[in-house]
């Protein structure tokens, strides 16, 4: 999540048939929930359905005060009673959703569109037509960053690959000096399509190595604070306040801070979601020091 404060993230437990915000849970999910509101940005439910929202300024939703729930709803809604990508986009079809306030981000009114992705499918969900109801794009680049819309973000990934997917792509990138990004959105954007275009799995063996492969695209990611300002929002430099890396065959959700850079691992498949109790915990702040090397 880059911002430039925390927004008061904490990691939350929801269970079976639990009421969040209004919203009854089907099916119990772990994600990242912003303090008292309804808004959680990224999460994975018990059968591993992951969501992930990031912001899109053009996005267009139903009048406020019209729609069954609220675009900061969206990710909680299909956590809560989809098992499948499938499912989600059938449910998301059935409603209308509008806009709402964000209070822990200032009151401002920043529109997202969300990734939806299961061990068999992944999908883009836009609202841009001010009807409250959704366009879904299959996510074949396996990327989405903020900014631009997910069309756009093709078409951008088009031109740099040379070609209209992955697999046909006639770019050629150095062996020995990679292209550089800078860290707009629309450039780590196209840095992850080209780590997706160029990638050389002969050390991925395992699911561990692919997770580790995944945290070294996070890590390329990073916002060293001091960089980069969205004073649009607060004047305090932009950060990366928490990552996530999900593992969708495994059901395992990973995280780690900007305070704290160990990687904290929840096994979805060690939570019985049907007795578990709601709960949350402050996912910044709890560590200040680095583990020692036990030397015998």
């Amino acid at each position: 999540m880059e911002a430039p404060m925390e927004m008061d993230e904490e990691l939350v437990i929801v269970p079976q048939n639990y009421d969040l915000h209004g919203i009854t849970t089907t099916y119990g999910f772990v994600g990242i929930k912003h303090g008292d509101t309804e808004w959680i940005s990224s999460g994975m439910n018990e059968h591993g359905v992951n969501v992930e929202v990031l912001a899109l300024g053009e996005s267009q939703y139903a009048p406020k005060g019209t729609g069954d729930i609220n675009h900061l709803e969206v990710a909680s809604y299909v956590l809560a009673k989809a098992k499948t990508v499938d499912e989600a986009i059938e449910l998301l079809s059935k409603i209308k959703v509008d806009v709402t306030p964000i209070s822990v981000s200032h009151d401002m009114e920043i529109g997202m569109h969300y990734a939806i992705t299961d061990a068999k499918r992944s999908v883009v969900i836009e609202y841009l037509n001010g009807k409250g109801t959704p366009e879904v794009y299959e996510n074949n680049l396996g990327v989405l960053t903020n900014d631009p819309n997910y069309v756009d973000q093709e078409l951008m990934a088009q031109a740099l690959i040379n070609g209209s997917t992955l697999e046909n792509g006639l770019t050629k990138f150095p062996d020995e000096l990679f292209t550089r990004f800078n860290k707009s959105p629309h450039e780590r954007f196209q840095q992850l399509v080209a780590y997706n275009f160029t990638q050389d799995l002969s050390r991925v063996k395992t699911d561990f190595d692919g997770v580790n492969r995944a945290w070294a695209m996070v890590n390329a990611l990073e916002i060293v604070q001091g960089t980069l300002y969205w004073k649009f929002v607060d004047p305090k430099p932009q950060m990366v306040g928490y990552s996530i890396v999900v593992d969708v065959n495994n059901k395992a959700y990973h995280f780690r801070t900007y305070d704290n850079m160990d990687i904290r691992k929840v096994d979805i498949n060690d939570i019985n979601f049907a007795t578990v109790k709601y709960q949350t915990q402050d996912i910044y702040r709890n560590k200040n020091t680095y583990s020692n090397v036990e030397i015998n």
